[in-house]
């Protein structure tokens, strides 16, 4: 089974998840942590605190800035090997994460949705450029 952990500077988690329930619905393995608010002053403990009660579960922990504090604390919880760390996340590699199939391994499944969400990064004036130059071709 696995465990998933939304980690984010301020508020950023509770958004996401807000957003997700609507989309795909409550998910019971996800975890937010809004990190360095009232209510997480310190997210190291709470990480370590799910991975203590989840001693069979792989851990994917999502944060929202390669490099930032939260981040930072998560590659901490690599020491276990059970534990997957996901930065840079955006909706779209939530869900895919959180929806993802539990026969398949966790590290490959990761990648796979890192590459997807990669593919839904778009610069869509781009997109608007591109039609509207075939459309002057008809």
């Amino acid at each position: 089974m696995r465990k998933y952990i939304l980690a984010t500077h301020g508020q950023m988690a509770y958004g996401m998840n807000t957003t997700l329930n609507m989309l795909i619905g409550e998910q019971e393995n996800l975890t937010i942590i809004n990190a360095y608010t009232e209510e997480c002053k310190d997210p190291v403990p709470e990480f370590e605190k799910i991975i203590e009660e989840n001693p069979d579960d792989d851990i994917i922990i999502m944060t929202d800035l390669f490099g930032g504090s939260v981040n930072n604390n998560a590659m901490l919880m690599t020491k276990h090997q059970r534990v997957h760390v996901v930065t840079g996340i955006n909706l779209a590699i939530v869900i895919s994460i959180v929806m993802s199939d539990s026969s398949t391994p966790t590290a490959e499944m990761i990648r796979e949705a890192v590459s997807g969400a990669k593919d839904m990064i778009i610069y869509c004036n781009d997109l608007v450029t591109k039609n509207d130059d075939e459309d002057e071709n008809f």
